[in-house]
């Protein structure tokens, strides 16, 4: 008995057509097909192959129970003649006496699904194109063997054989090519059909129903005419942002370039009007000339002060050129240590000396930056010689400082000898009067004096002016009989020059004036006329002074500036006047007042090109010393807020 089955006691048959045993699907399986089970089966009733299925036949053994048979397969709907052949087809298995379990089929007919439990092909009655397969029992076809020809050897063949194969092969060719062709014309015929069956369509419809080709044309009309909107909107739309982010980087980058406001402290100063003119730098000097032939070795510093019979310079003959080198060797030297010395503190004195020798060559050095960044020579020579003349004087004033060392000491006396071996074997040449020596000669010395300048006309002037050149040089190699170096035999000097378009007026005789020398970064104040004529042109006026003639020793010409009139008071850069109206002498100004642009109105007292004088008006505070002004007001406007 199976293991969870109810007994069978032998009174109950098994008509129900099910498996005793529980097989797979037997007992679930509903009867759809419309045929009758074998439980309402007829007796003796015959199948379609004439079996009969009524009572059972008596195959029992003697002795065997009479009770109704149970079974655990289910049973048969189509029993076959050939029955439980199945099981007994290996012999093993009959053997061991082992029963395959019966495999489950599914099979579909008319619609109905059956329960089989014998996989012989024999007992199944369903004809086999009803058949559903299960996955995995798919029938495999097999493979079709293509039995090859055997090919033939070429040579056994005729030679009429062969070329029969090959007409044969090229007709075959040829067809095959013509079967292309042909298919290929098909294609293409019929993609020409389809497309003028498709415009045939489109015209028939027009024709048959032409309000629904107008509906159609009114429709595409509409989608033309709404596409053409929106790529015009969508351009339109474009453009304005184009043209916005143009408009905001044209406003950042104005914004960033434009000017932002300047300011500058209002300050006390003065304004001058000057004319400029050429002048003729005319002294009295006293010539002195040489007996040898030879180099020129100075003694005193050009442009210094000099007594009567004092050693002014020595004509070194020929052959005396090593000890002239020896002797420069040994100053440079003595320079050296006196500037190490006043490293280390010695020699307090020394250090004033060099101070004030520094402060006149820094205006020279000025003029020389300016110069060059304007790409102007001309004057180069002159700033060179101003500047030798100045260390030639403080060398010359460190000689009488102290400082207390013997190695310079030595190297003192050293120069010393050096020195009289020279004179013992030079040429030497003393002042014959008391002045200022300076051994720059142009070969005008004797021509160009004080009486010349008091009765001179304007065209000599002019000549004189035009001949000369303005630097002075000098000159080392000294010849027999030739002048060696000029004495100016007093402390004056003199400016003759043509004022042009200048009112007599302002230069009369005994009045004083000041004179700029630009070259020079000086100013002369006490400049006095002494002769003021009338020329076709303007003024002939002569100016006496007595500063400055050691800084112009080496100039025969020079230009200036006669300062005219002078205004002081509160100087302001020119372009801090707005709305300036000079006629009337007033202007607005913008202050930075708590950070906000204030405008005030001002008196303009005088102006030139650079700077103003300024003066608040009548009761007002504002401008005053140290106001901070707007330099470029142009940028603001009143009660805009500028940063400090």
């Amino acid at each position: 008995m199976a293991k969870g089955k109810r007994p069978n006691n032998g009174n109950r048959p098994n008509n129900t057509g099910k498996p005793a045993n529980g097989s797979l699907g037997s007992a679930n399986a509903k009867n759809t097909s419309g045929i009758r089970s074998d439980r309402s089966a007829p007796v003796n009733s015959r199948d379609p192959k004439g079996n009969v299925q009524g009572k059972a036949q008596s195959s029992m053994k003697p002795g065997a129970s009479n009770l109704p048979r149970t079974s655990n397969k289910p049973v048969e709907r189509y029993p076959s003649p050939v029955k439980y052949q199945h099981r007994f087809k290996d012999k093993n298995l009959s053997q061991n006496k082992k029963v395959q379990k019966p495999r489950m089929t599914n099979t579909i007919v008319s619609g109905a699904t059956s329960v089989y439990s014998n996989n012989n092909a024999a007992s199944d009655q369903v004809p086999p194109q009803l058949k559903r397969p299960l996955f995995g029992d798919e029938p495999v076809t097999p493979a079709k063997v293509v039995e090859k020809e055997p090919v033939k050897d070429p040579r056994k063949l005729s030679w009429w054989k062969v070329r029969q194969l090959e007409r044969k092969n090229r007709a075959q060719q040829k067809a095959q090519l013509k079967e292309q062709q042909l298919k290929e014309q098909q294609a293409i015929a019929e993609q020409i059909a389809q497309a003028e069956k498709k415009t045939k369509l489109s015209d028939v419809l027009e024709e048959t129903r032409p309000e629904i080709g107008e509906a159609r044309r009114q429709h595409m009309a509409k989608k033309r005419k709404r596409d053409a909107l929106r790529a015009a909107f969508n351009a339109l739309l474009s453009v304005m942002i184009l043209v916005g982010m143009l408009i905001i980087a044209v406003l950042y980058v104005v914004d960033y370039v434009a000017a932002k406001p300047t300011y500058a402290f209002a300050t006390e100063g003065s304004i001058e009007h000057t004319i400029g003119a050429t002048a003729l730098v005319v002294r009295n000097e006293t010539v002195m000339t040489s007996t040898h032939t030879g180099s020129l070795l100075t003694q005193a510093t050009e442009g210094s002060r000099v007594a009567k019979s004092q050693l002014l310079a020595m004509v070194i003959p020929t052959g005396m050129e090593s000890t002239m080198t020896e002797l420069h060797n040994v100053e440079q030297q003595i320079v050296d240590i006196e500037r190490q010395l006043m490293a280390q503190g010695k020699g307090v004195a020394a250090k004033t000396i060099f101070s004030e020798t520094n402060e006149e060559i820094k205006p020279i050095i000025t003029m020389v930056r300016q110069d060059a960044i304007l790409k102007k020579l001309n004057n180069m020579t002159s700033y060179s010689s101003s500047i030798r003349v100045l260390m030639e004087k403080r060398e010359s004033d460190l000689k009488s400082i102290d400082f207390n060392d013997e190695t310079l000491e030595a190297l003192r006396r050293s120069e010393a000898a050096l020195q009289n071996q020279l004179e013992n074997n030079a040429n030497s040449i003393y002042a014959s009067s008391p002045g200022i020596v300076s051994y720059k000669l142009d070969g005008h010395e004797s021509e160009i004096t004080y009486d010349l300048v008091m009765d001179i006309v304007e065209s000599d002037c002019a000549e004189l002016i035009k001949k000369c050149s303005s630097i002075i040089t000098s000159d080392l190699d000294i010849k027999q009989n030739e002048p060696v170096l000029r004495i100016v035999q007093n402390d004056e000097q003199y400016f003759c020059c043509l004022v042009k378009d200048a009112p007599m007026s302002e230069f009369q005789p005994d009045s004083n004036h000041v004179i700029r020398i630009p070259s020079e970064g000086i100013s002369i104040s006490d400049c006095k006329v002494v002769r003021c004529s009338v020329t076709r042109d303007g003024l002939l006026v002569v100016f006496q002074t007595t500063n400055q003639v050691e800084r112009l020793l080496d100039r025969r010409t020079v230009n200036i500036e006669i300062v005219q009139t002078k205004t002081t008071g509160i100087r302001v850069p020119i372009s801090t006047l707005a709305n300036a109206d000079y006629d009337r002498g007033v202007a607005t100004i913008f202050v930075n007042e708590s950070g906000y642009a204030r405008g005030y109105s001002v008196q303009i007292k005088d102006y030139d090109r650079e700077y103003a004088i300024i003066a608040p008006l009548e009761n007002e505070q504002i401008p005053s010393i140290s106001t901070i002004v707007i330099t470029n007001p142009g940028t603001v406007k009143e009660g805009d807020k500028v940063e400090k």
